[in-house]
């Protein structure tokens, strides 16, 4: 028996993926403009924020995924 059998759980894990994800490419690219302001680099920590954020959401949502595989 799959532990995705309720349609609520189902709507819970898509929309926990989805703001995790978001919120980590978010938090990444508004660290990358802090310290872009603090170092007058303007666009390379916001990229650097925006890749980190990234990869730490992928990261996250893999870990959230593994649970239920």
């Amino acid at each position: 028996m799959s532990k995705l059998d309720n349609p609520w759980q189902a709507f819970t894990l898509v929309t926990l993926i989805g703001a995790d994800l978001a919120i980590c490419i978010v938090a990444g690219v508004l660290l990358g403009k802090y310290i872009d302001g603090k170092f007058l680099t303007s666009p390379l920590f916001l990229m650097i924020g925006l890749l980190a954020g990234l990869g730490l959401g992928v990261y996250s949502v893999y870990r959230i995924i593994r649970k239920y595989l």
